[in-house]
Order: structure tokens, then C-alpha cells, then sequence
């Protein structure tokens, strides 16, 4: 009898013990997806042209597609983007920087394997600058991402030795350029919603496939979460 008491205190003790990991990781995580809300209005699905600076738009230009989406692993929250055809860039993963108010952002070369590490700020017109401080000669050295026509168009330039280098132009894929609507509420992060998820009948809106997957794992949470985020926007707009 003593024994098996021995065990389910041992068991009790375990389930505490994981209770309190899953816990701090749930903290982690959102602590790191609100350090990440200024930049989340670049989430969403691109297609556009990009142009050496100072290039022929019929030899040099190529078309650039690119996804951002929310990415939910391992208890931390990163928003990344892939951008195959792009000539400088296949893709890049943003994440909170050690100081506040700063971030991580991590650029894969067209070959998947090789990096080049940036740290990024929002500027005070929203826009993310992210800058290399030991950027190889002839890379890039800054790069800035620009959000124009109410979120429907997305600028990318990249610069080297304070010249640009090349410039993308995008269009926001289904925003209906050129109309004014604004789309529902992601429940996961807070952002434009641009598909949906059910639940127990219920649709809700999710703006990627990174945020349909974190809600699909554990949608009560989600749904608890986004109660008690509403309800602290209300109070705040009562103050």
C-alpha cells in the first residue's frame, strides 16, 4: 500500500512538474507574439516585381511571391516568410530581440542553406529596418520593409553602403486593391483575418496557416485567450 501511494505522489508530483513547464512555455510564447504584434500587419500572402536599381525591366526584373505567416513551435511564437523566386532572399524568420523593442530577423539565401542576421526596429511610421552590421561587400547591408496603400502594398528595398540595391513592389493577395474593407479579427494573434476555423459550430477567422494550426491544437485556449484579450481592450477603451 505504501508503495503505490509512493508512486501516485511520484506521478502527482510529475504532472506538477509538467503543469508548471507547459505553463512558463504558454508565458514564453505570448510574451513573445505581443513583443511581435507591431510587425504582424505583414502577415498574409504577396505578389509583386522586383527591380535591380538601375536595371532593365525586361532582363533584370523577376516576379516575387512571398508568404508571411505566424509560426508556433517549442513554446516560442517567430513570424516567418518564404520567397522563392526572390534574388537575394528564399525566405527569412523574424523573432523578438533580446532588447525590447528590437528583433531577430534571420535571411536564408536562394541556396536554403546559407544566413545572414539582421536586427530589425519599427520605425514611428511602421515601417521594419533591418540592418547587418557585418554584411559581406556587395550584400546587403540594410534592408527595409514598407507598408503603403493602408496595408494593400508592401515595399521591399535593400541597400548597401547606403545605395539601394533593388526594390520589390507587392500587392497583398485578395486585398482588393484599390477598396477601402477591412478584413475580421484573427482569434490567435489579433490580426486580419483572411480564412476561417470552426469550432463546435462556431467560424472564427485566422489570418495564416500558423495561427489555423495553433488554434486546430488547442482551440479552447485560443478561445480563452481571445475572450480575455477583448475584455481588457474594452476596459481600456472605457478609461
Amino acid at each position: 500500500m505504501a508503495s503505490r501511494v509512493t508512486i501516485l505522489t511520484a506521478a502527482a508530483a510529475l504532472a506538477l512538474v509538467f503543469s508548471s513547464q507547459v505553463r512558463a512555455e504558454d508565458e514564453k510564447a505570448g510574451a513573445e507574439k505581443k513583443a511581435l504584434a507591431p510587425v504582424q500587419t505583414f502577415v498574409g500572402e504577396w505578389k509583386g516585381q522586383g527591380m535591380p536599381k538601375g536595371g532593365s525591366a525586361a532582363k533584370d526584373a523577376w516576379t516575387d511571391e512571398s508568404e508571411w505567416a505566424w509560426e508556433f513551435k517549442g513554446g516560442h511564437a517567430a513570424i516567418v516568410f518564404k520567397s522563392p523566386a526572390n534574388k537575394f532572399y528564399a525566405g527569412g524568420r523574424l523573432v523578438a530581440g533580446e532588447k525590447e523593442g528590437t528583433y531577430a530577423l534571420t535571411m536564408t539565401l536562394p541556396d536554403g542553406k546559407t544566413e545572414e542576421k539582421f536586427t530589425g526596429t519599427v520605425t514611428k511610421s511602421g515601417d521594419l529596418e533591418a540592418k547587418n552590421e557585418s554584411a559581406a561587400a556587395g550584400r546587403p547591408e540594410r534592408i527595409t520593409f514598407e507598408l503603403v496603400a493602408k496595408g494593400k502594398r508592401m515595399l521591399t528595398t535593400y541597400f548597401a553602403k547606403g545605395q539601394p540595391l533593388a526594390e520589390v513592389g507587392a500587392t497583398r493577395k485578395g486585398s482588393g486593391f484599390g477598396k477601402d474593407a477591412q478584413g475580421p479579427e484573427c482569434v490567435v494573434t489579433g490580426g486580419v483575418g483572411t480564412s476561417t476555423v470552426s469550432y463546435k459550430g462556431q467560424t472564427y477567422y485566422v489570418c495564416c496557416g500558423g495561427c489555423r494550426e495553433e488554434f486546430n491544437e488547442n482551440p479552447e485556449k485560443i478561445l480563452a485567450e481571445f475572450k480575455e484579450r477583448k475584455e481588457k481592450e474594452k476596459a481600456e477603451a472605457k478609461k
